[in-house]
């Protein structure tokens, strides 16, 4: 199984720091919503400066400097999926990021969970490619607990209610079937979603701060489907977002 040629040579033909320039001044603490709306509310804000962006074939995603309860950090919107989510991590390390916090939607696996609550990953299940060549192959990867610590006290801090559990990284939306979503529960998990097994493994493997969070915005444990607040993107709760994200980002640099 190609799933098993995991190849711990840390030299690959293509790396990072050969193609990405660092950016003097860079903000080590970076802040990645997957969300046009929740971006594009904190730009309308709290302003930002341009300084950077990560490139893709389909165009650019720029990279922000901006200041919020006074942090200063970088704001962009990374695109969904592991591997396109990635480079938010690899490129933007290679141009001065240290610190990383990302968050986004995520589908409940247990109806109990309210929508626009939130879902504090442990660890993720690896239903998708991207982590098998970061790290060894297993079933699942363990977010740092030190990180997941910070993002717990973070909401705490901020009297935010949240559940922790395990979550279900999957590359394929449409394939979600009643049985997958029945033996995940089973695993412990709690939610799924689409890059955190992803990101975790390339924190893990580049050694850089990682924290991941969710809203929850859609239920998977019902007769059928229930889209619940999945069109939304997050608008009703940009401001706790934030709010999370960036004391999470600022503990993190405590560490």
């Amino acid at each position: 199984m190609l799933c098993d040629d995991f190849d711990p040579d840390r030299k690959a033909v293509i790396n990072p720091e050969e193609c990405i320039a660092a950016v003097p001044g860079f903000p080590e603490i970076c802040v990645f919503p997957f969300s046009k709306r929740i971006v594009q509310n904190c730009l309308s804000r709290y302003g930002g400066e341009e300084i950077a962006h990560v490139a893709f074939c389909t165009g650019r995603e720029p990279l922000y400097r901006m200041e919020i309860n006074g942090v200063t950090l970088t704001l962009g919107m990374p695109h969904v999926g592991g591997p396109s989510a990635s480079p938010f991590i690899e490129e933007v390390r290679a141009m001065g990021g240290k610190y990383f916090v990302f968050f986004g939607a995520a589908g409940t696996l247990n109806r109990d969970i309210p929508f626009n609550s939130f879902i504090l990953p442990t660890a993720a299940v690896r239903d998708e490619g991207l982590s098998y060549h970061y790290l060894p192959p297993a079933d699942e990867v363990e977010l740092d607990p030190a990180c997941v610590e910070v993002c717990r006290q973070a909401m705490r801090s901020l009297g935010l209610p949240f559940t922790e559990g395990k979550t279900w990284t999957t590359d394929a939306f449409y394939r979600e079937t009643r049985g997958k979503v029945e033996r995940r529960r089973k695993q412990g998990c709690v939610c799924v979603e689409m890059e955190c097994a992803s990101l975790a493994a390339v924190a893990k493997f580049r050694g850089v701060r990682f924290a991941e969070f969710f809203y929850v915005t859609d239920n998977l444990d019902s007769p059928v489907w229930d889209a619940g607040v999945l069109g939304r993107q997050g608008a009703s709760m940009a401001d706790k977002c934030i709010a999370v994200a960036v004391e999470t980002g600022r503990r993190l640099k405590e560490l």
